[in-house]
């Protein structure tokens, strides 16, 4: 049996994302890297979304239009810039239902 090889993963947060991060989520820097890892490697792309979650989604990629990998993971949405973490939004409550998915 082949010995199973470590891939490493590396997540940039800017700035502006852990401000938002503490404003929005009131979570310190590390508790904040932790989750950012986990929503990048494990969080919901932009295409397995379907009807008013997916328009909401398209419209914050229009918005932040350099957002090439968008992630939702728990309720909320975080946009990467390709590993670069940019900025993250709550869903809004009426979409939270769509997050089973």
């Amino acid at each position: 049996m082949p010995k199973p090889q470590t891939i490493t993963i590396e997540v940039t947060i800017t700035e502006h994302a852990f401000n938002r991060a503490k404003e929005r989520l009131g979570l310190n820097q590390q508790a904040f890297k932790k989750i950012a890892v986990k929503a990048y490697i494990s969080g919901k792309a932009h295409d397995k979304a379907k009807g008013q979650l997916r328009d909401y989604i398209s419209e914050l990629y229009l918005r932040y239009k350099n957002a090439n990998n968008i992630r939702i993971y728990g309720e909320v949405v975080y946009l990467f810039c390709n590993s670069v973490l940019i900025t993250l939004y709550h869903l809004p409550n009426d979409l939270k239902k769509y997050t089973k998915f």
